[in-house]
């Protein structure tokens, strides 16, 4: 098995593929030194693997990828149904978003993923989380873990690949205290910091401000140093 170098206090943070994920997402991403994309889990049906929300002036609403409906698949094996729903999403997105402070830096950017032919819903997740990592400026180590040779689930899932990555620190979520056993991580030598999540608060280009969108929403309406000040509060 692959080995990784062995980092001081190294941090790792592991969570599922998600299409256009909210900020707190990317926040754990920052505060990690590895980060674990599980593309290689089964599909959640109606969560926010292949749906987020965003908004425009009447509210927010929720953008969905059609996938097929066969059970107990991956999501890295999971197929897009509509060839024609990309295109769709980028006209809503051009139309929520065209006079908001950032669209006319990365509305090319944003339309070359949109306008490309994927099949598959892996792929147009991982295109979109580059992207985003790249404008947040974020420059935590992504891995597939697809990529990698796990053998374990849930919780021991967790520990094994903490164990690989040599960490000292995992970053979960509140969520995760219901199957992590807590005894096993000390035994081993690595502690869990859990975070809570929470959204950033700014200015939108329409009111009433809402909360716990994409960060396509949070990427598009404000500057770098507000972005950079949310990632780096504690």
């Amino acid at each position: 098995m692959r080995s990784y170098p062995s980092l001081r206090n190294k941090k790792i943070s592991i969570h599922q593929s998600q299409y256009l994920p909210w900020a707190p997402y990317f926040k754990k991403i920052y505060m990690s030194d590895y980060f674990i994309l599980l593309d290689n889990v089964q599909f959640q049906k109606n969560g926010v693997q292949n749906r987020n929300k965003i908004r425009n002036k009447n509210g927010d609403f929720w953008i969905t990828i059609p996938v097929n409906k066969k059970l107990n698949e991956n999501i890295n094996t999971k197929m897009i149904t509509d060839r024609q729903i990309l295109r769709k999403h980028w006209k809503m997105i051009e139309q929520s978003y065209c006079k908001t402070l950032n669209w006319e830096l990365y509305k090319e950017q944003l339309f070359k993923i949109y306008s490309s032919d994927y099949q598959k819903l892996n792929d147009i997740n991982l295109d979109l989380l580059e992207f985003f990592l790249d404008k947040l400026k974020i420059e935590t180590k992504i891995i597939k873990a697809s990529d990698l040779d796990l053998s374990n689930t849930k919780g021991d899932l967790v520990l094994e690949i903490c164990k690989l990555f040599d960490a000292n620190t995992y970053l979960s979520g509140l969520g995760s205290k219901e199957y992590l056993d807590e005894r096993k991580f000390e035994e081993n030598g690595i502690k869990i910091e859990y975070i809570e999540s929470i959204p950033p608060i700014y200015k939108q280009i329409c009111n009433p401000f809402i909360g716990n969108l994409s960060v396509l929403d949070f990427l598009l309406n404000v500057d770098q140093n507000e972005i950079q000040e949310y990632f780096e509060k504690r």
